[in-house]
């Protein structure tokens, strides 16, 4: 027996020291088994933090959609047509020959359908209308996008984009490269971008009772992308982002967001939105949700690439801020070497916000159940119950 003994302590010992000489030879074995057994905790602890949130629930992201907002719905046809499309009450066979037809100034009307001949438009102040249920689908002109827009003052009402890729990532709904475009009542989904502008001109995008939804593509393609022009947003709904976009990117020197809807879900997005040069941001009567899966622990980004405008201010006014994402949470960041202007006012902000932006004027809560919400991802009933955007499905309590 005492053999036995002095035989598995002598192994002991060689184990150890041929375990000890090993991890000398090749020390980086010690941090990659610490960061083996770190990592499985943190995902042990992600795994518990989202049960909590989700009180055990398991729903896919388009589950999530579906019970948190009503399905998009095209306004209804109001001209009988002959043909594809109609300009200035002369009917087309085909949309292809109606746009080659477009002068300055004309209003194209589109028959509901799907189309997938993508659009490149060189006129000024065109308006373009779907006449019901208009789908624009998977075609793009030039590799850039579905509707190439290269006139000033475009105007696009009641359309459907969908499923639009290129080689280079950024296949978006519309590539704006004149100055002003105004949306009303789209549904931009599926894509890779919904709007890109590139213009080289001062420009205003204005977007109003719209729905932008699970675009973005490889962290370089977002909802909406602009270059230089300023952005005002009415009404609208931003959901899911993927592939680590952010909701809205903006490099103009202005963003304007009234009575609005931001949310994540479960989608892998980045921030919701980013101002990465600076400007002017007002966000009011608007609920911004971060969700649990979000790439990026920063809800907002202001001036983190470098302030290139003169003015740089931050206005928060009556809004909801929802800092569910599993981890770290920072409401807004920004490039502390500029100071910039904060104002904020009556917002609430819901979950810890571990940035250093507080103000007394704004109501602090630690979950949804502080508030008496229904659990994630159901929309709260007090932002619904102020927004005309509340959806109809919100379950609370």
């Amino acid at each position: 027996m005492k053999h036995f003994v002095k035989y598995f302590y002598a192994c002991g010992v060689i184990a150890h020291v041929l375990l000890a000489v090993l991890l000398m030879w090749q020390p980086f074995l010690i941090e990659k088994g610490a960061s083996l057994i770190t990592n499985k905790y943190y995902s042990w602890q992600k795994k518990q933090a989202l049960e909590q949130l989700t009180q055990g629930q398991s729903l896919s992201l388009e589950q999530e959609i579906q019970r948190t907002l009503p399905p998009w719905q095209a306004l209804t046809a109001k001209v009988i047509m002959q043909g594809e499309a109609l300009i200035n009450q002369v009917s087309y066979s085909t949309l292809g020959a109606a746009v080659s037809a477009l002068n300055d100034g004309d209003s194209l009307t589109i028959a509901q359908g799907v189309y997938t001949q993508p659009i490149v438009l060189n006129k000024n102040n065109i308006t373009i209308k779907g006449n019901g249920h208009v789908v624009f689908k998977s075609g793009s002109a030039q590799g850039k996008a579905f509707i190439v827009n290269k006139g000033d003052n475009v105007t696009v009402v009641n359309i459907e984009c969908k499923n639009i890729q290129v080689r280079d990532g950024n296949g978006a709904c519309i590539r704006q490269e004149g100055s002003n475009l105004t949306l009303e009542h789209v549904y931009f989904h599926d894509a890779q971008q919904g709007v890109l502008e590139s213009s080289s001109k001062a420009s205003v995008i204005e977007i109003k009772d719209s729905r932008f939804e699970r675009l973005g593509f490889n962290g370089q393609a977002h909802g909406i992308y602009t270059n230089k022009a300023k952005v005002f947003i009415d009404k609208s709904i931003f959901v899911a982002s993927k592939d680590e976009g952010h909701a809205i990117k903006v490099r103009g020197n202005q963003l304007v967001i009234d009575d609005s809807i931001l949310m994540s879900l479960s989608s892998d997005d980045s921030r919701l939105i980013d101002m990465p040069n600076g400007g002017e941001l007002t966000i009011s009567r608007s609920l911004l949700a971060q969700g649990p899966k979000s790439v990026n622990g920063q809800v907002i980004g202001f001036g983190l690439e470098g302030y290139r405008y003169i003015n740089n201010g931050i206005t928060f006014t009556d809004n909801m801020f929802l800092l569910e994402r599993i981890g770290s949470n920072y409401l807004l960041a920004v490039d502390e070497k500029k100071e910039v202007a904060l104002k904020q006012s009556n917002n609430i902000i819901v979950g810890h916000d571990k940035s250093t932006f507080f103000n007394k004027a704004n109501q602090y809560v630690e979950n949804r159940e502080a508030l008496n919400m229904k659990i994630y991802p159901y929309l709260p009933n007090l932002f619904c119950q102020t927004s005309s955007l509340c959806p109809i499905n919100t379950n609370s309590r």
